[in-house]
C-alpha cells in the first residue's frame, strides 16, 4: 500500500510546515468497498482527490438526489462535511474537558483545540461567500487557514508530550479539507 503526504506551508504560525502521512489505497482498490449505486460523476470527481474514499463518504450524506454532480456542488457538500466533522470533534473536545484531566496540561491543550475548532466553524460563511463570488484566492486561503487550525490543535498536544485524543478525527478533518482544496484548485472554474 502506498502512502501520500499532505504538506502545507502555513503562516503565520508557531511552526513553519506541518506534515501528516496517511495511507492511500491503490487505484484499483479505491471504490471496491462502496455500494455500486454511487453516481459515476461523483466517483470521477472524488477519484481525482487525494482521499477518494473519504471524499465519497463525507459528501454523500450532504447530497440530495436532485443535485448536479459538478465540482462546485461537490465542493459545497464538502464544506458542509467540514462543518459537520468540526462540530463532531468539538463535541468530543468539550466532553473531554468535562472529565477530570489525566494531565495538568490536558485542559490547556483542549482549550486551544476548542478555539481552533470554533474558528473553523466561523469560517463556513466566508467560504460559501467566496464560492458564490467566484473568489478562488479567498476560498483557498480560508481552507488553508482551516488546515492550520487543525494542525495547531495537534501541535499543542505534541508540545505538551500528550497523545492527542482527537488525532483520528483530526486526521479525517485534514483529509476532508485537503480534498476541498483539491476540488477548489483543480476542478472548479471560477
Amino acid at each position: 500500500m502506498s502512502t501520500t503526504s499532505a504538506s502545507v506551508a502555513l503562516a503565520p504560525s508557531s511552526f513553519d510546515t506541518q506534515s501528516f502521512s496517511f495511507s492511500k489505497p491503490q487505484e484499483d482498490q479505491i471504490f471496491s468497498i462502496l455500494p455500486i449505486d454511487v453516481n459515476p460523476k461523483l466517483q470521477k470527481i472524488c477519484g481525482k482527490t487525494d482521499y477518494p474514499i473519504e471524499c465519497l463518504t463525507s459528501i454523500i450524506p450532504f447530497l440530495d438526489e436532485n443535485v448536479d454532480m459538478i465540482p462546485m456542488s461537490i465542493l459545497k457538500a464538502e464544506i458542509d462535511a467540514i462543518h459537520n466533522k468540526t462540530k463532531e470533534v468539538l463535541d468530543k473536545t468539550y466532553e473531554l474537558s468535562m472529565n477530570p484531566p489525566t494531565s495538568r496540561l490536558l485542559p490547556l491543550c483542549l482549550k486551544t483545540c476548542i478555539n481552533n475548532y470554533n474558528a473553523i466553524l466561523e469560517s463556513k460563511q466566508r467560504i460559501l461567500d467566496a464560492i458564490s463570488m467566484g473568489d478562488a484566492n479567498e476560498l483557498s486561503m480560508e481552507l488553508s487557514h482551516n488546515m492550520e487550525h487543525v494542525f495547531a490543535c495537534e501541535e499543542e498536544f505534541k508540545e505538551a508530550k500528550i497523545e492527542s485524543p482527537m488525532a483520528e478525527l483530526n486526521s479525517l478533518l485534514v483529509k476532508i479539507i485537503t480534498n476541498s482544496l483539491t476540488i477548489d484548485v483543480d476542478m472548479t472554474s471560477f
